[in-house]
């Protein structure tokens, strides 16, 4: 190593003798110095000025090249912890709605939304940039300085996870079968009547079993609403920021899926669509209590029991009660010593007389109250009944609706039918 250090030393004396700039011979000095430490036992201490050169330049050359490598890797790792690829269902904490990364996402769109209308303007400067700056970086939009809904979509991951939000609050997406909708308005044939086989003599014509078809048009309806956000916001309040948009729309947007599902009437306030509860009327497959009785506490078992042969025999293996969970009081009441028809389980999973019981949150509560031509409960296999779905949430936002109270309007919108 001192050999090596001796002969750096020298070609930089010799180099300041003949002429070259004394920041080369500095240079070559310690590149010779590099050779001395890997240890190549045949350089010789004097190279020429040309090799000298060219060796300069590659080692320029490579350092250029690494600083680009390096800069390239650094983008690529940032896009890599915003966009979770590889993990399209990261894990969650009990607590959380989604994942971390979705909310900071839909957050982000808020806050970068908020800011292309000056919605952030009464924030201080520095807390301001820093605020934009962070969710900018989230959503990868560095360089640009407005935000449109066409700009940022969000993205398939986190989509998912508040669909999957909204499946977990909302019992028409759980047991319905979603269909996604290609287009506005959308027609799907619908079974009428099944062929009918039987035995048929020996060398008899077979008659033609048809069954007949008729088609159920969906259209898409726009359902939706406005979350109110303080527009007191900084980078501590992302995440949970987030959070919060996230539950709060997919706790409402599935309870009035579940509520078209189960009580649309086929009035204006539905737009006209009939659910579960209003198609069994019109079809009289109903169970009504006697004359005079219109209380909760009128029903009977043996009501409960007349439900299921209003059901047909090919669904009846796979239905369900649907009540609301105050309707847990009325089902007890009819356990006894010698008789248990209603069981619940460790999991809160509820069973009457072998059917599985299903709590819905917009079915009526049980009360002591009279109440004339009320829709109580259901009994059936909701698997038969279609939510169709035309696209995921939208957000869009607003500060003058809002503006006597200086809060931001989250507006998110979806489209569905049944």
């Amino acid at each position: 190593m001192y050999l090596w250090l001796g002969g750096a030393l020298l070609i930089a004396a010799t180099l300041l003798v003949s002429g070259v700039p004394e920041w080369m011979a500095h240079a070559l000095a310690g590149c010779a110095l590099l050779k001395g430490g890997l240890a190549l036992a045949n350089v010789p201490a004097v190279l020429p000025l040309d090799e000298m050169k060219s060796l300069l330049q590659q080692i320029q050359s490579s350092n250029q090249k690494l600083t680009a490598d390096f800069a390239e890797t650094q983008k690529q790792l940032q896009q890599l912890r915003r966009s979770g690829l590889g993990n399209s269902n990261p894990a969650r904490l009990a607590h959380q709605a989604v994942s971390d990364d979705c909310a900071r996402y839909l957050a982000a769109v808020v806050i970068c939304g908020a800011d292309s209308i000056g919605g952030l303007n009464h924030i201080k400067g520095a807390q301001r940039d820093s605020l934009v700056g962070e969710c900018k970086s989230v959503l990868g939009v560095e360089t640009r300085s407005a935000l449109t809904s066409s700009d940022i979509p969000l993205p398939t991951q986190y989509s998912a996870q508040v669909v999957e939000l909204i499946w977990k609050f909302g019992q028409a997406r759980q047991f319905a079968t979603v269909y996604p909708l290609g287009t506005g308005t959308v027609k799907l044939p619908q079974l009428k009547t099944s062929p009918t086989f039987g035995f048929l003599n020996q060398s008899a014509s077979i008659p033609e079993k048809s069954p007949q078809i008729q088609f159920v048009t969906f259209t898409a309806q726009k359902a939706g609403g406005i979350v109110r956000v303080p527009s007191e916001i900084d980078t501590d309040t992302i995440v949970p920021l987030g959070q919060f948009l996230a539950r709060y729309i997919a706790r409402e947007a599935a309870r009035w899926e579940d509520t078209v599902l189960f009580l649309a009437d086929g009035t204006s306030t539905y737009n006209s669509l009939k659910g579960v509860g209003q198609t069994c009327v019109d079809g009289s497959l109903v169970v009504t209590l006697g004359s005079g009785k219109t209380k909760v506490t009128d029903i009977t078992i043996a009501d409960l029991r007349s439900m299921r042969a209003k059901v047909n025999g090919a669904a009846l293996f796979q239905s369900a009660y649907y009540f609301h969970p105050s309707m847990e009081a009325l089902l007890r009441s009819f356990n006894s010593s010698t008789y248990t028809p209603f069981v619940v389980g460790p999991d809160r999973s509820a069973t009457f007389e072998g059917f599985p019981v299903r709590w819905v949150g917009v079915l009526p509560v049980y009360d002591t109250t009279a109440h004339a031509s009320q829709i109580q409960g259901a009994f059936g296999d909701l698997s038969y009944w279609y939510l169709g779905e035309r696209s995921a949430l939208s957000m869009e936002i607003s500060r003058e609706v809002f503006f006597a109270t200086d809060e931001l309007a989250v507006r998110a919108l979806e489209r569905f039918t049944v």
